[in-house]
């Protein structure tokens, strides 16, 4: 990845600020703002390569990026209350996700886990490897659908790595575990506990369910896994998902 040595002189609020007055019809501090701002706009598009020798600057990525921040400029709403910059950076990536879409550039194996700024590289090597993330749809949203993925077990004490050892080897076993997950997102009590005090509450949770408490103790892990991916928008991991149940 490109290690940016230029300093950006302005911060988030300033250059908010620079915007709104770019909207007001500064077209010549709109000139100045960008050109300031090549730098910020190469570190996004950098972390797209594993590879350090690129010449990004005489690249069609670079176009990509830079027009993407015109957008940016052009689209930032200064009335919803959010920092421009961290608005630009999102437009950048989507444009440049949807570049390497049409153009097919980059291969999966040259996604830069560190781009994603995940603690261990290693922990997405994996569990790409196990997921075969080859075959999954938009390899780069799967990968950010991952990221939050992993950021929520870990608030239950679990790890992504041990994702394949969560799983129950059996297809009925898997089916049940299914059927209690959607159980309990269907129960906003019952979830609402599990979100906040980290349990699955068996008393109430066997009210709906025919299953013995020692068989859902055994496989917490997986239902929580499960209780995650149900309740969030992760289209990719669960379209793999549905392949593998």
């Amino acid at each position: 990845m490109l290690f940016i040595s230029a300093i950006v002189d302005y911060t988030s609020e300033t250059a908010t600020h620079i915007v709104q007055k770019i909207k007001n019809g500064d077209k010549h501090l709109k000139e100045k703002f960008i050109k300031d701002y090549i730098p910020f706009i190469l570190n996004i598009v950098s972390g797209f390569y594993s590879s350090k020798t690129i010449d990004l600057k005489s690249s069609d990525e670079y176009s990509v990026g830079l027009m993407a921040f015109n957008e940016a400029i052009e689209k930032f709403d200064i009335n919803r209350g959010r920092s421009f910059l961290k608005f630009a950076e999102l437009v950048i990536k989507k444009r440049m996700i949807d570049y390497f879409r049409k153009t097919s550039s980059i291969g999966r194996k040259e996604i830069p886990f560190s781009y994603f700024n995940s603690k261990s590289e290693t922990e997405f090597e994996k569990i790409i490897n196990f997921a075969e993330a080859d075959q999954a749809p938009g390899s780069y949203e799967f990968i950010c659908e991952l990221k939050d993925f992993s950021k929520q077990l870990e608030s239950f004490g679990l790890s992504i790595n041990n994702l394949p050892d969560y799983m129950p080897k059996h297809k009925d076993s898997r089916q049940m575990c299914i059927d209690i997950a959607k159980k309990i997102i269907e129960n906003k009590s019952i979830y609402n506990k599990l979100k906040t005090k980290k349990y699955i509450q068996m008393k109430e949770l066997s009210k709906i369910i025919d299953v013995h408490p020692k068989t859902v103790e055994r496989n917490r892990a997986f239902i929580i896994c499960l209780c995650i991916i149900f309740d969030n928008d992760y289209g990719n991991f669960k379209a793999y998902l549905s392949k593998i149940f």
